[in-house]
């Protein structure tokens, strides 16, 4: 069922692809990646919202995250950036728990820009606010590198590299998070998200394509993922909102 889902997600995602693109290159700075929401490279000229749920089926359970994120330009250089939700788990094993999620903050620094590539570099704290009862409440620190790079055809390839420290009890366990993307407009309301992300230590691989979607000043995303590890889920549907203030 799995490879299945997967050769339909490829599949969709070649098709998409083949379109012929509409936007400007500087349209897609507002296009945001899904799996990569923070770790990107351009840095907003607005404040900005996203606001949904994720649902995540695994093997004999399922979560569901309720939340927001967003960001904010400090300058042209500068944009900090949070995610704040509601967490509910159930598994077959045990009776189902829910809380509240850790308070994930990031900050990047616009490094460079050659009318092409664009390259930022940030950092991430995770504040341990949630609740025990759902994994929550552990101090995550990590670091990392993105960029964008603009291809002749219109579309946008990304890339990031991370290394984060997490919070595992009493010890701290170091993974190294490895994204990739593609962004392409198909319209001037439209435009699709492919991503592929991988994460050492906890096992964590995912594939996703996603559309998002301008409707006035709001934007209305969604993505679907495919989990290709034991660390990820299974599948996983995101649906938000988007706003600009």
């Amino acid at each position: 069922m799995k490879r299945a889902i997967l050769g339909s997600v490829i599949g969709m995602l070649v098709l998409l692809f083949m379109a012929a693109p509409v936007w400007s290159q500087s349209d897609l700075n507002s296009v945001r990646l899904f799996q990569s929401y923070f770790y990107d490279a351009p840095i907003t000229k607005v404040t900005y919202g996203d606001f949904g749920l994720a649902h995540s089926s695994f093997d004999g359970g399922s979560s569901l995250f309720i939340g927001g994120q967003g960001g904010y330009g400090l300058n042209e250089k500068i944009e900090i950036q949070a995610q704040l939700g509601y967490l509910s788990w159930s598994f077959d094993d045990f009776d189902g728990q829910s809380g509240l999620a850790d308070l994930d903050v990031y900050g990047r620094y616009f490094i460079s820009n050659n009318g092409k590539t664009q390259i930022s570099a940030g950092g991430l704290i995770s504040l341990p606010i949630g609740s025990e009862d759902v994994g929550q409440s552990s101090m995550d620190l990590g670091g990392f590198g993105a960029l964008r790079h603009n291809l002749k055809n219109g579309m946008v390839v990304t890339g990031s590299l991370g290394l984060i420290s997490l919070e595992a009890g009493d010890e701290r366990e170091m993974t190294i998070r490895l994204g990739a993307g593609a962004i392409y407009p198909h319209s001037k309301e439209m435009a699709f998200v492919g991503e592929f992300v991988t994460q050492t230590e906890i096992e964590y691989t995912m594939l996703s394509g996603g559309v998002d979607y301008l409707m006035g000043n709001g934007r209305i995303r969604g993505a679907l993922g495919i989990g290709l590890a034991d660390g990820a889920p299974d599948l996983q549907i995101t649906a938000t909102y988007g706003l600009n203030f």
